[in-house]
């Protein structure tokens, strides 16, 4: 289960970037994210991006960003993950109860308008899809749970709305 998840992320990490953040430069920087050994992230980052950890408490909480520091306006990546004790005994995002998925529904519309959608990798493991809509939607969010933690993958930009 740790491959699959640590391949799910890898893959969204990637792909992201390169649908996103990509032009047609060449990509050739590797990143890696370590939680704690409990998983690690890694991913193409491209090129003029730099992937910098902002906060981080080893097996609570990881907060990171892939971001073209020369350009404050160029869209970016933000990959959260953290433990939640709520969902410490599951171990995927339709393990839950309805009741708790609405509660985590709930929490990004707070943010923002958004629309929800569901979906699945290809290697089954369920995502939360959450987009901004609205005037100036500026973000898309991944979801789902992992072993008790929180795995939120964010990507920004005004570039979004289109």
């Amino acid at each position: 289960m740790k491959k699959i998840i640590a391949l799910l992320l890898a893959l969204a990490l990637s792909l992201s970037c390169a649908a996103v953040l990509a032009e047609s430069a060449e990509k050739t920087e590797m990143g890696t994210i370590d939680f704690g050994g409990k998983f690690v992230i890694k991913g193409v980052i491209p090129e003029g991006y730099t992937l910098v950890e902002k906060e981080k408490e080893e097996k609570v909480f990881i907060n990171a960003k892939i971001e073209k520091a020369d350009d404050p306006m160029a869209p970016y990546l933000e990959i959260m993950i953290y433990q939640e004790d709520t969902y410490g005994s599951e171990d995927r995002l339709n393990n839950i109860d309805k009741e708790t998925l609405k509660e985590i529904e709930e929490s990004f519309s707070e943010e923002a308008d958004v629309k929800i959608e569901y979906t699945e990798t290809s290697l089954g493991t369920p995502l939360m899809k959450v987009t901004e809509i609205g005037d100036d939607p500026d973000w898309i969010a991944f979801y789902t749970l992992y072993e008790g933690y929180e795995v939120e993958i964010t990507i920004r930009g005004s570039e979004l709305a289109t």
